[in-house]
């Protein structure tokens, strides 16, 4: 039987990763992953583009700063690593970087080739069920009896892993982040499917902004989605409120006089068309709701200042985020504590190494995420080889 010098548990973006960065190393690699074919999560990304990474990569965009901060690259670092394996990309206007096929297989292809050409070999269908310690060497146990040994490991399983617990590491509680958010459902009736260009914040309980996004806002029949929305989800511990500021370009005051100024011009209006030209009819409907104007009142009598501030102010409560199922990452998972963050091993477990969404790390939209899978899974595989190779000296 085959007996690999490393052992990669988990045939997503950062075991793929992990496995090229070590065979590179001239480690004889085991790719194991549980379904029937590696990279199939790959395939979905970016909704089937893969974004790959983003030109604005910082440690500020992700839970724990100061962990992925000595390992964490840059956009170029994942660029140069895929354009090794002949991929060209292209950046787009927000930063983000994607394949120039637009197409995820195409990412998945090149890595599954040079898995290949290095000598990689893939188990699929391989449940791990267990890692253990035995005469210096890991035994990696499949669900169905077969073990497999090797002198290094990387787990790169993703969320929900209990591998690395098992081996006496801590883990957080898990939640769905990058998700919609679900909220009190009367002051957004009847605006499900409205898109909107705005600001939006989650406050605090003293009212002071917990984080600010802004961009495109979808009202759904639960609540609200889109972008802007999915990273803000990430602060929800810290803020129920959210506030949503309509006109983001315009100062309070000055917009307060450009209110004042259009109904003294409009006086021929009313509430009902007061608002034709500036709001989407049915975003109109809800603001004069939440403000208890009758749709009848003169442009001259609506109430300015009120109106003014629910536009740039408009809360509404927020009850949760949504599920598993419509968020993009979990955050939680095992925490990075007991773990080195230049090599990504194990202080508790040497010779075990972890890379991607395995650890309590989550970043935000816009390719942080997998830019994380990618960078960790090279730092671990690296990590793991030599690792490997020290072991074979000794």
């Amino acid at each position: 039987m085959h007996e690999p010098s490393v052992a990669i548990i988990g045939g997503g973006a950062a075991g793929l990763a992990a496995a090229i960065a070590a065979a590179r190393l001239g480690a004889d690699v085991t790719l194991l992953e549980e379904a029937p074919r590696v990279g199939k999560k790959i395939l979905v990304t970016g909704n089937g583009r893969c974004n790959l990474t983003n030109t604005a990569i910082a440690p500020a965009a992700y839970n724990h700063p100061e962990f992925v901060e000595p390992r964490l690259g840059s956009c170029d670092a994942v660029r140069d690593f895929f354009g090794g394996l002949g991929l060209l990309t292209y950046v787009d206007d927000e930063g983000r970087v994607y394949p120039v096929t637009n197409a995820a297989n195409s990412v998945l292809d090149v890595l599954r080739l040079e898995c290949a050409r290095l000598g990689v070999v893939e188990r699929c269908d391989f449940e791990v069920m267990g890692i253990s310690a035995t005469d210096g060497a890991f035994q990696v146990a499949s669900r169905y009896g077969e073990t497999i040994s090797a002198d290094a490991v990387v787990v790169a399983t993703g969320g929900g892993d209990s591998l690395l617990p098992a081996l006496g590491h801590g883990r957080v509680a898990q939640v769905p982040v990058l998700a919609p958010l679900k909220t009190d459902l009367a002051p957004i009736r009847g605006l499900s499917g409205v898109r909107v260009r705005c600001a939006a914040s989650l406050l605090d309980d003293a009212g002071d902004p917990a984080a600010t996004e802004r961009g495109e806002l979808l009202f759904r029949d639960y609540g609200v989605s889109g972008i802007m929305i999915f990273d803000l989800s990430r602060a929800l511990e810290r803020g129920r409120t959210l506030s949503i500021d309509f006109f983001p370009d315009i100062a309070p005051d000055d917009f307060a006089t450009f209110m004042a100024e259009r109904c003294s011009t409009l006086t021929s209006r009313t509430a009902e068309t007061f608002f034709d030209g500036m709001l989407q009819s049915r975003v109109a409907i809800a603001v004069l709701r939440a403000a208890g104007i009758d749709s009848k009142t003169p442009a001259a009598e609506l109430p300015v200042e009120k109106l003014a501030s629910l536009l740039k102010d408009f809360r509404v409560s927020v009850t949760g985020r949504g599920d598993a199922a419509q968020s993009q990452v979990t955050r939680g998972g095992t925490s990075v504590a007991e773990f080195d963050p230049r090599t990504l091993g194990s202080r508790l477990a040497p010779g075990v190494f972890a890379a991607g969404e395995v650890l309590d790390i989550d970043g935000r939209c816009g390719g942080f995420n997998l830019h994380w899978a990618w960078i960790s899974g090279i730092v671990a595989g690296q990590s793991a080889a030599h690792f490997a190779a020290d072991k074979e000296r000794s």
